[in-house]
């Protein structure tokens, strides 16, 4: 960062009547908050393997605890944003990672795989208010210029915390057992609360909602669904999400098995490949503007399956290992496409026309994550790996579709915006 840029951002956190301390504890504290909500969400996906034999469910419906997390996650941003609107945006952040972390350190005492499922819904629907508020919260409370950096940030939190989490539980489960684990998670739920509660300057600019409204959102969402730009989009994000989390929930049990042999544990450690969304995220956003949006967006979508391509043609661990490294460097640059291309070509609304993209991204890992379950234990790991492909091939088609009307002009490419 230039000298320069330090002294316009310094002057804009002046003007916004924020100080330069404040702000630094703004940026760690969401961070933060991202950063637990997606690792209590996503470290139950390494421990699926030990679930089979803990609770006796079959390998082709175990995968329904995390699909059971990420459908309530995705209805829950629906109306989270009205609930912040109303109660205020730490306030409800406090709530969320509170209420999250209580409800895990109760996953214990579920004496049945069915509670179980339920309470780890529950924990979904409750930590779906963190996004909604924070992005609320940095939109009131922090100058436009360095209101990216804090998002950026927040952003960054999110993927880390997916990849902590992941890592995290799979290296415990072979010392530990998976109650101590979920007692883990809680106890980081509640302190990051705490220390939400302790830093985050208390909102300034914050008008409450004269009441909660939570149909509103639906009932204006109906346009987003007739633009064909945004329609589009979100199917391909419910199948972008739907075979990355179908990779990530089946691929400690095909490592295990012959003739890779790789332990439960060391299966885990491939979600470090997750750090690589710090590269090729921005670096997809640079070429989509060099080189337009849905061309870049079809290239990912193909270097996706050949990452795939790689992992059932793979004879021994190294070659799985780095298919899946393909796919997930190829996804993360998708993910940042998406949402850019909604925002920018969402006639009104933006935040809304994001929440349903969320909800339609999410709601693909619950449905296409389950039902790849079921895939893998009738057709094993290349019927799963087919249906993936696909669904990426239908997506491909999809962003051809609209690259088709980028050209006619009939919308406004993201490559022209900036």
């Amino acid at each position: 960062m230039t000298k320069e840029s330090v002294r316009r951002e310094s002057k804009a956190v002046d003007e916004g009547k924020i100080s330069v301390r404040q702000y630094l504890w703004i940026t760690l504290a969401l961070a933060m908050s991202g950063m637990a909500e997606l690792a209590s969400l996503f470290f139950i996906q390494p421990l699926l393997p030990k679930m089979v034999a803990k609770y006796d469910v079959a390998v082709g419906h175990v995968s329904i605890i995390l699909s059971a997390e990420t459908a309530l996650l995705a209805i829950g941003l629906l109306f989270t944003g009205s609930l912040a609107d109303r109660f205020g945006r730490k306030s409800l952040i406090i709530v969320s990672l509170v209420t999250g972390g209580v409800l895990t350190l109760l996953c214990p005492l579920a004496d049945s795989w069915i509670l179980l499922v339920v309470m780890r819904a529950l924990i979904g629907l409750t930590l779906s208010g963190i996004a909604a508020a924070a992005t609320a919260y940095i939109s009131e409370e922090v100058a436009p210029v360095v209101a990216g950096v804090v998002t950026g940030y927040f952003v960054f939190g999110n993927s880390v915390g997916g990849m902590s989490g992941r890592v995290i539980a799979s290296q415990l489960m072979d010392i530990t057992s998976i109650d101590v684990i979920f007692s883990v998670f809680g106890v980081i739920l509640i302190l990051v609360a705490l220390f939400v509660y302790a830093v985050l300057p208390a909102s300034k600019n914050f008008k409450p909602a004269p009441d909660l409204n939570l149909m509103a959102l639906l009932r204006g969402g109906a346009d987003h669904f007739r633009n064909k730009k945004i329609a589009l989009m979100y199917v391909v994000s419910f199948v972008i999400f739907g075979t990355f989390t179908s990779l990530y929930n089946f691929l400690a049990f095909n490592l295990h098995r012959e003739p890779f042999n790789v332990s439960y544990a060391n299966a885990g450690l491939v979600s470090t490949c997750f750090i690589l969304s710090i590269f090729t995220a921005p670096r997809a956003g640079r070429l989509s503007v060099k080189y337009g949006a849905m061309n870049v967006l079809a290239v990912l979508l193909t270097i996706m399956i050949i990452g795939m391509l790689f992992t059932v043609a793979a004879t021994n661990p190294t070659v799985f290992i780095i298919g899946a490294i393909i796919f997930t460097a190829a996804f993360f640059g998708f993910h940042s496409i998406g949402l850019s291309w909604v925002s920018k070509n969402a006639t009104h609304a933006r935040g809304q026309a994001t929440a349903f993209y969320l909800f339609f991204y999410y709601m693909g890992g619950s449905v296409v994550g389950y039902v790849n379950g079921l895939i893998f234990v009738q057709f094993d790991w290349r019927g799963l790996t087919t249906f993936i492909i696909a669904l990426l091939c239908g997506a491909i088609l999809i962003s051809r579709m609209l690259e088709r009307e980028v050209v006619k002009g009939r919308v406004v490419p993201v490559s022209s915006l900036r």
